[in-house]
């Protein structure tokens, strides 16, 4: 008599066990966007930091060789030089954007003598925006020359 009065109820969820499930799976996928969101960003950050260390490093390799900074945009695509580009960064004497940020880096030198230059690049995650860090000593440098 139990067991045919189980099987004559009807089967289903009610709408409040709909209604948790619904809104359980909601929370997990905002999680799930703002973690990925952050990621997004240092990834970006990493990528965009990576690219003005290199650009760095062949500003730095271009002293050893010639005594002086590059001045030119042309002077880091020099065959001479023992560091090369890779093909993927542009170096501009613009500044990057969020659009842009990832490939493009800024390059300067300073204008008053060889002490330096700094690369400029825009950062995600953080504080966003543009970011420098600098090739040589250019400290107390008050004039900057972007390359052409």
């Amino acid at each position: 008599m139990i067991l045919k009065n189980i099987k004559d109820k009807q089967k289903g969820f009610t709408i409040v066990e709909l209604l948790v499930v619904i809104v359980v799976i909601g929370i997990l996928a905002a999680i799930t966007v703002v973690s990925y969101t952050g990621i997004t960003q240092k990834a970006n950050t990493t990528k965009a930091l990576s690219n003005a260390q290199s650009v760095q490093n062949v500003a730095e390799v271009y002293f050893a060789q010639n005594q002086v900074y590059p001045s030119t945009i042309a002077n880091f695509t020099d065959s001479t030089l023992a560091a090369k580009l890779p093909t993927n960064i542009t170096v501009s004497g613009t500044a990057p954007t969020a659009s842009n940020g990832q490939t493009n880096i800024q390059y300067e030198n300073c204008s008053a003598g060889a002490t330096g230059a700094r690369i400029t690049y825009w950062s995600y995650s953080g504080t966003t925006g543009l970011t420098v860090i600098n090739a040589g000593s250019p400290t107390g440098c008050t004039t900057w020359t972007a390359a052409s």
